[in-house]
């Protein structure tokens, strides 16, 4: 005989069922907020917040010195062939340890508790995150490869930097914009999967010494694969390491993605 508190149990465990999954898809009603308001929320956590915006701030105030600098080299050729090293080098980096912070940040204020609750599509936040980063790493690489890139032309001219050259020009600045992006994502899978900031920078360190101590997987790795990209001259592109970073990218977001399911820790 089935009565309305039996009804009712199979109904929540179906919910709770429902929820660890992660939802069902769609944007119906019951199923969370859409995309774009998940990632407004993001957006206005880190305009909002003490320390994230303010680290970025660092990361474009840290690229004034070199551009006095490094901008004010003689060699014409020198301003070009660097300039995929010095304007996204240092970016790329500062993107996957920002993917780390903004991800576990979550978890060390238990925050995250809270948007899973919001949007039982767990997927969903964790593409919030994503799509975040990327906005931000292609915000700043923009940025900053334009002041390298008017550094120089100033310098030596627009030849030299080859504005009468747009599709090299156009490639240089696709692949500095590729690699931040992919940086940044990496991080946050990184974040996803460890969980901490502490376990995350310390994987970050370990792997990237792995990487740079194997042959097979030094420039290669998804730590090390960004430096195989950026380090080289703007005239040359290591595909393979280019390849790389995004693959590396994709695969850790998947596995950070499969990750959601673990509960958190009471």
């Amino acid at each position: 005989m089935t009565g309305p508190h039996t009804l009712a149990a199979h109904g929540g465990r179906a919910a709770v069922r429902r929820s660890r999954a992660g939802g069902t898809g769609g944007t119906g009603r019951g199923r969370g907020p859409r995309a774009p308001r998940l990632v407004g929320a993001e957006l206005m956590k880190l305009a909002t917040g003490r320390w994230q915006l303010a680290g970025l701030c660092v990361v474009l105030a840290v690229h004034a010195l070199p551009l006095l600098l490094w901008g004010a080299q003689a060699d014409p050729a020198r301003a070009w062939i660097s300039l995929r090293a010095r304007s996204g080098f240092l970016l790329a980096y500062a993107m996957m340890f920002f993917g780390l912070v903004l991800v576990t940040s979550e978890y060390r204020y238990r925050t995250v508790t809270h948007a899973w609750l919001v949007s039982p599509g767990r997927v969903r936040v964790l593409a919030a995150q994503a799509t975040t980063v990327v906005l931000t790493g292609m915000v700043l690489s923009s940025l900053v490869f334009a002041a390298w890139w008017l550094r120089g032309a100033g310098r030596h001219g627009g030849a030299a930097m080859r504005s009468d050259r747009p599709a090299q020009l156009l490639s240089a600045y696709l692949i500095v914009v590729a690699v931040v992006c992919a940086a940044g994502l990496t991080g946050v899978a990184l974040g996803e999967l460890t969980r901490g900031l502490g376990l995350g920078a310390g994987t970050v360190a370990l792997s990237g010494l792995v990487e740079a101590v194997l042959d097979g997987a030094r420039f290669h790795g998804p730590v090390t694969a960004p430096s195989g990209v950026l380090l080289w001259p703007t005239t040359e592109t290591p595909v393979s390491s280019l390849s790389a970073a995004i693959s590396w990218a994709v695969v850790l977001i998947a596995a950070a993605s499969a990750s959601l399911r673990r509960d958190l820790p009471s």
